[in-house]
């Protein structure tokens, strides 16, 4: 059978080698190359391609795609071709495919780049917002758009005018109207209007779901979101908060402490590490491996994993023997270790790696999608990404 098929290979080969070009070549050094014509001489599209289920695990937007990218708002970016537009959830052609690249809608905006490489944004009927394009934009959140040009980093509007007077040597999305800047290896924080928050005299700042975390001289401090220190104390390594809690180090020791800095919970010498994990549980991890314990610090898991994850609506991944399964939040073994890989639950259903390919489970542990994909995603809308395998 082997020398069969090298025997079919070879023939095959051979024969293609003796048959015209599909298309000639383009010369991507002549001056009158375009962009996208120097693009597709090198485009290669995959074998695979992508399409759609639906939570039925039924194929309803056909598997015709180079690429695709989750539905948002209605819409997904779809590579046709090697050229990117938007479906619906129908699969029917919303925006015509004639870009570089595409992604997802955001607040009515999506950013796509056309084969001059210039970024652009458009609204839902593919209408271009700026007036020119950007040689390097990120999305728009909170009506600003985040750039990096050859002076640096900045934010601008739709309409081009920039929040800075000077450029940036690093700068972040915008999260909860604040963002991290970077200038000369020194972090500080700004608010949408420009205004310095924190000073660029920090090592780290990090913009927490409650808190700020920042760390300066080697320690980490809390300070909330009009750039105030909440606590006096500096810690070691620290967490966010989860809920009231954090858990914090100094020197060799971990404990969790409240917002007021008060010990709730000092750790043994041997935890290397303390982190949150979800639903008021904490991942503690030792030579031995992980384990859980909740916010008084009492122990969950009468063992350690290998690894433990984030729950995830009531679940946390866990391997244990190289296999994967579930824990719910009391630290018991809700769906024992059992596959190949899985992922965390959405929506009631998570995915896993059998030996006959990816698919769905529901909570029991009972396969609701069977597991018979190359490649799937998770659902987005009633909708997942998938590479079906057709040979």
């Amino acid at each position: 059978m082997l020398e069969k098929l090298k025997f079919l290979i070879i023939s095959s080969l051979i024969f293609s080698s003796c048959l015209p070009d599909a298309k000639p070549k383009v010369d991507v050094m002549a001056e009158d190359t375009t962009e996208e014509e120097a693009f597709f001489s090198d485009y290669e599209a995959p074998d695979m391609k992508f399409g759609y289920i639906n939570t039925e695990g039924q194929l309803v937007i056909e598997d015709i795609y180079d690429g695709v990218r989750e539905f948002s708002e209605d819409l997904a970016a779809t590579n046709l071709k090697g050229r990117w537009g938007y479906i619906d959830r129908l699969g029917q052609i919303k925006i015509t495919h004639e870009f570089r690249s595409a992604y997802a809608f955001k607040n009515g905006i999506a950013r796509v780049q056309d084969f001059n490489k210039k970024y652009w944004f458009i609204d839902r009927q593919g209408k271009k917002l700026n007036s020119t394009g950007f040689d390097t934009a990120y999305d728009c959140l909170d009506d600003l758009i985040r750039v990096r040009t050859a002076q640096g980093y900045n934010y601008i509007n739709l309409n081009g005018d920039t929040l800075l007077t000077d450029y940036l040597d690093g700068a972040k999305d915008f999260k909860r109207e604040l963002s991290i800047v970077q200038r000369d290896g020194r972090h500080g924080m700004l608010n949408k209007n420009g205004e310095r928050v924190m000073e660029m005299e920090f090592d780290k700042i990090y913009i927490d779901d409650k808190y700020i975390r920042a760390k300066k001289d080697g320690k980490y401090y809390i300070y909330d979101s009009l750039g105030h220190k909440t606590v006096d104390a500096g810690f070691d390594k620290m967490t966010e908060f989860q809920g009231a809690y954090a858990a914090v180090q100094d020197g060799q020791q971990w404990q969790l402490i409240s917002e007021n800095n008060e010990i709730i919970h000092s750790f043994a010498s041997n935890i290397k590490r303390v982190e949150p994990a979800g639903e008021s549980r904490w991942r503690v991890t030792t030579k031995q491996g992980m384990s859980l314990v909740d916010n008084q610090g009492t122990s969950l898991t009468g063992q350690a994993y290998q690894q433990i994850f984030n729950f995830s609506e009531g679940l946390a991944v866990f391997s244990k023997n190289n296999l994967w399964g579930y824990l719910n939040t009391e630290g018991k073994e809700q769906i024992p270790a059992s596959f190949d890989l899985n992922w965390d639950f959405k929506d009631g259903r998570a995915r896993v790696v059998t030996q006959g390919g990816i698919g769905f489970i529901d909570k029991r542990g009972q396969i609701v999608i069977r597991p018979i994909f190359f490649e799937v995603k998770d659902f987005e809308q009633s909708r997942a990404r998938v590479q079906i395998y057709r040979g």
